[in-house]
């Protein structure tokens, strides 16, 4: 979805917004119900289904795991329209699993260029 992101806001030259969000359609940094990828017509970077256009939603919702967005302060990341990257913001999404088994914890990560990157906990720890 964050590729996605990156050439849809730069073809469209639109901003454009990608959140984890929770039950409430909110987008929320510690949310496990789905990601959302939208255009945010009203600029109050939440998901308002009478303003904003939904262009992908993927349902989430692990079951042994935990997922958090971390961004800075923000609860998204928005993708600037003039280039296609996520200008000033970077970070990852963590993959925390609240199993036993702790062993697929890894992060996706993302730079101010809008390359994105797996990384394993062996080679980059998450902090779980």
């Amino acid at each position: 979805m964050l590729a996605t992101a990156k050439a849809e806001s730069y073809l469209r030259r639109q901003n454009l917004i990608v959140c984890l969000s929770d039950s409430a359609g909110r987008c929320h940094k510690n949310s496990n119900k789905a990601m959302l990828l939208f255009f945010d017509h009203n600029n109050n970077q939440h998901f308002d289904i009478s303003t904003d256009e939904l262009l992908e939603q993927q349902r989430l919702s692990p079951r042994y795991a935990q997922l958090h967005l971390r961004a800075g302060n923000r609860h998204y990341i928005k993708f600037w329209g003039d280039s296609g990257r996520p200008r000033g913001f970077f970070g990852h999404i963590k993959y925390c699993p609240t199993s036993s088994y702790n062993q697929s914890k890894y992060q996706i990560s993302f730079n101010q260029g809008g390359i994105v990157k797996y990384k394993p906990d062996s080679a980059h720890p998450t902090g779980c």
